[in-house]
C-alpha cells in the first residue's frame, strides 16, 4: 500500500497530528541528519569504515545528538499544533472550541501519536525515514526513534493543564502566538487545498521542487501569517521556532496576566529553557 492511500481514511485529529510532526521531522531529516553529509556517496555503506577516525566520529556525534535540538520547543508546538487543527476545523466545518477540554483532547492525540511512534513506530509511515535506519555501517543510531524521543517528555495532567491554560489564556492577545497560529494555518491549506500550488507539487512526487516552493502569506485569509516568497514554506517551522522562543517561553513564566490563572510547573520550565537551539542546518564535516 501506498503511503499516501494508507492514510485516506484517518481522523481529523490523526491527519494535523501527523502533518504537524512532518513538518517538524523535515528539519531534522533534511536541515540536520542529510546535511551533515550521512548520505553522502563516500560515507554509504561499507566505505564508512575508510574513512578518517575523525570524520566517522563527526557524523556519529553530529547525527546522534541532533534530536536534542528539538526538545525545547514544547509551547511552540502546542501552538503550532492549534494553529493546523484550528484550520482543519474550519476547513471541514467542525467547530474549533475554546476551552480546555477541547484543547487538551487534541493535545492528547498528539502526544499519543509520538509515544506509539518511540515506543511501537509504524515504519511504513510518512513519518519514518527507512533511509536513517541504516546509515554508517552497521552504526544503529535510532535516529528515527530519537527524534520522537525529543518531542516526547514525561509530563502528566497537570502539566498539560498548565500549558493550555496559558494557551488560553494568551493567544487571542500574545502577537507571536497569533503569528505562529495563523503562519501554521496559510501553511496547513497551502499543503492540503486542492488548489493550492504546493499541493500540486507534492501530489507529483516533486521532491526539489517541494523543498524550494515559496509564497507570501496570504494575509486575507490568515492576518497575522509570516509566510513570505524569499523563504521555502518547508522552513516555516524552523523560522518560527527560532525566532518566538524566547517570547514564547517568556510569556509562560513571567507573564502578568497570569496571576494564578495557570500554574508555572517545573518540569515544563525545565524542558523550555534548558539544551540547544534549532539550528538552520548542520555542518558537513568538510566544511571550513
Amino acid at each position: 500500500m501506498k503511503k499516501n492511500q494508507k492514510n485516506k481514511n484517518e481522523s481529523h485529529q490523526d491527519r494535523v497530528s501527523r502533518w504537524v510532526l512532518g513538518t517538524i521531522k523535515w528539519h531534522y531529516d533534511m536541515q540536520y541528519i542529510i546535511e551533515a553529509g550521512s548520505l553522502n556517496e563516500e560515507v554509504r555503506d561499507e566505505k564508512f569504515v575508510s574513512l578518517s577516525k575523525e570524520h566517522q566520529n563527526y557524523l556519529i556525534e553530529t547525527c546522534s545528538t541532533a534530536y536534542k535540538s528539538f526538545k525545547r520547543y514544547l509551547l511552540i508546538n502546542v501552538c503550532y499544533l492549534f494553529g493546523a487543527y484550528y484550520e482543519q476545523c474550519n476547513r471541514n466545518n467542525l467547530e474549533f472550541r475554546e476551552d480546555k477540554e477541547f484543547l487538551t483532547d487534541q493535545f492528547n492525540n498528539f502526544y499519543k501519536m509520538i509515544e506509539k511512534f518511540y515506543k511501537d513506530p509504524d515504519k511504513d509511515s510518512t513519518l519514518w525515514s527507512p533511509i536513517l535506519d541504516n546509515i554508517f555501517y552497521k552504526n544503529n543510531l535510532d535516529l528515527n526513534k530519537k527524534f520522537f524521543l525529543a518531542l516526547y517528555p514525561p509530563i502528566k495532567t497537570n502539566e498539560i493543564d498548565s500549558i493550555i491554560l496559558w494557551f488560553l489564556e494568551n493567544w487571542k492577545t500574545n502577537t507571536m502566538i497569533k503569528t505562529i497560529f495563523d503562519t501554521t494555518r496559510n501553511y496547513f491549506h497551502l499543503e492540503v487545498d486542492e488548489n493550492s500550488p504546493f499541493k500540486k507539487i507534492n501530489d507529483n512526487n516533486d521532491f526539489i521542487e517541494s523543498a524550494n516552493a515559496a509564497y507570501e502569506a496570504d494575509t486575507k485569509q490568515f492576518p497575522f501569517s509570516g509566510l513570505s516568497s524569499k523563504i521555502p514554506l518547508r522552513l516555516t517551522y524552523f523560522i518560527l521556532a527560532s525566532s518566538a522562543l524566547n517570547e514564547i517561553n517568556q510569556s509562560y513564566l513571567f507573564s502578568d496576566k497570569n496571576n494564578g490563572k495557570w500554574k508555572i510547573e517545573e518540569l515544563v520550565s525545565n524542558i523550555i529553557q534548558v539544551g540547544p537551539k534549532l539550528i538552520f542546518q548542520a555542518k558537513n564535516y568538510n566544511e571550513d
